[in-house]
């Protein structure tokens, strides 16, 4: 990228539940952004107003992380063209963690040994 080039960046988010139209977020500064800024600005976006902590962000096949910088992540990115994320919201009603659940199988076998 060239040093006059784009300070900044329109970035439309893709939302993976396939039901919630694609947000566009207009000029969104390169230098000093982070991907936690970038949630922010989704989740205003958003009619349910989720937490920036409910949000993951995908580019380019990789979970992004809330400490990356904007302009690290699109450095090598032809920014001319609006830039596509992908969101993966969960609910707030969802655990952050899910607990797997025992196999019905495997809890109901029991150990017997004949001779």
């Amino acid at each position: 990228m060239e040093p006059d080039e784009l300070d900044e960046v329109k970035l439309v988010v893709k939302n993976a539940d396939g039901t919630t139209p694609d947000l566009t977020l207009e000029a969104v500064p390169l230098e000093g952004s982070t991907v936690r800024c970038v949630k922010e600005r989704v989740c205003q976006g958003y009619d349910a107003r989720p937490h920036p902590s409910q949000i993951k962000l995908v580019f380019s096949g990789r979970l992004l992380k809330d400490s990356e910088q904007l302009f690290e992540i699109l450095q090598m990115h032809d920014l001319s063209n609006p830039v596509i994320f992908h969101a993966l919201v969960r609910s707030a009603a969802d655990p952050a963690t899910p607990s797997p659940s025992p196999s019905p199988v495997s809890a109901s076998r029991t150990t017997s040994t004949s001779s």
